[in-house]
């Protein structure tokens, strides 16, 4: 069946679709990962916040407790701990009415800053508004006490329990938001291999088969002659070089065919060039059915074929040639309303076992067909006269 010619346009395209999916893929990817990435840090930064929140907490009140002990050079640390405290309680209260997260998580938030029996946001607006009381006062104020006791139980209980809840919260708003990314990662890795599997099955497998297809093409029409089926005469001489170098290696005899048909001008001048094409593909058909798949043979040119039979010694090469002088007299070639007849002369000649001893064989093989059409053609004539 001949091969089609490929497209360099469709050729191009199918490359291009092939990289453009798997370029979309990567970058699907590394936008997913990217946005996993920044989702994570905002939730990072936020459990680093409400961290220091609890830290703040419990520095309010120790400064608290010193500036009670009569360190006034505290006070300023204080207030400026206090106010860095709503800061970043008013940016966090901020980021939870504003909520990005799953709605299970943001509801979980709201409710622990703004809803229940004791908010969040409340105890940190007791808490500041205590703890500014105590800045405002002197250390050895009659209220100082219970404020400050009162101060101190929030700072230890539930302030700083809250402000864990929200942690906690955040904590494994991360995890859920990694394991999604880590899911999706793997779906988009799965994607990308199966895609990658498609092209290989639908697109890259038959257009390497048909590469290599075209390729086998390739070599065998510069292999072959394409009317009859024959080696040509590069391939066969390079063939056959190969064969006498085995066969020195191993001290087999080899012997080598000259034949051509008779009279093939009067064919090709009788019934045209066509009717002789018909005749040489006659003569590959019965050489193909004739000769070992061992042995080699080919077109020289024009009506000129010869054949090398491998582990042959002459003898027996002059027997195949007659035969082979037989055959072709039987055969009938029809061309349009005509039958044509042929015959063929053979000269046989031995390779010797030495270095170019192909050629000179050959030329051997082809001055004894001459030999054999000056004898009257239809015959063969073996080297050294003797006939087959």
């Amino acid at each position: 069946m001949p091969l089609k010619p490929i497209s360099p346009r469709l050729l191009t395209a199918t490359y291009i679709v092939a990289l453009l999916l798997i370029a979309g893929l990567s970058i699907a990817s590394h936008i997913v990962l990217d946005y996993g990435l920044k989702s994570d840090e905002g939730s990072a930064a936020i459990i680093n916040q409400t961290g220091r929140q609890r830290m703040l907490s419990q520095r309010i009140a120790s400064l608290a407790a010193q500036y009670r002990l009569g360190d006034a050079s505290v006070l300023d640390d204080l207030r400026s701990t206090i106010a860095a405290f709503q800061n970043s309680h008013d940016s966090l209260a901020l980021a939870v009415r504003a909520s990005t997260f799953g709605e299970n998580t943001s509801s979980r938030l709201k409710a622990l800053y703004f809803d229940g029996p004791d908010p969040l946001d409340g105890q940190i607006e007791t808490f500041v508004a205590e703890a500014r009381a105590v800045a405002d006062l002197p250390p050895d104020d009659p209220a100082m006490p219970d404020l400050l006791a009162h101060l101190f139980a929030q700072a230890r209980s539930p302030l700083l329990n809250t402000l864990n809840d929200v942690v906690t919260v955040h904590q494994r708003e991360s995890e859920r938001r990694v394991d999604r990314l880590e899911s999706l990662q793997w779906a988009i890795l799965g994607t990308i291999l199966a895609a990658l599997a498609l092209e290989a099955i639908m697109i890259f497998r038959p257009m390497i088969h048909r590469v290599v297809a075209y390729t086998s093409e390739l070599f065998r029409l510069a292999n072959i002659d394409s009317l009859t089926g024959a080696a040509n005469r590069r391939s066969f001489m390079e063939r056959c070089e190969r064969e006498a170098v085995r066969a020195r290696r191993y001290d087999r005899p080899v012997s080598i065919l000259m034949l051509d048909v008779d009279k093939f001008k009067l064919i090709n001048d009788g019934y045209g060039h066509a009717a002789g094409d018909e005749v040489l593909k006659a003569v590959g058909k019965i050489l193909r059915e004739t000769v070992r798949d061992s042995d080699i043979w080919g077109r020289l040119g024009g009506e000129e074929f010869a054949v090398l039979l491998v582990e042959t010694p002459l003898s027996a090469a002059g027997n195949l040639a007659e035969r082979m002088r037989e055959r072709f007299g039987r055969e009938v070639v029809r061309f349009q309303n005509e039958t044509i007849q042929f015959t063929v002369s053979i000269g046989v000649a031995s390779v010797p076992p030495k270095e170019g001893a192909v050629e000179a064989a050959l030329r051997v093989a082809d001055h004894l067909m001459y030999q054999a059409k000056a004898a009257g053609r239809n015959r063969v004539v073996v080297d050294a006269a003797q006939p087959a």
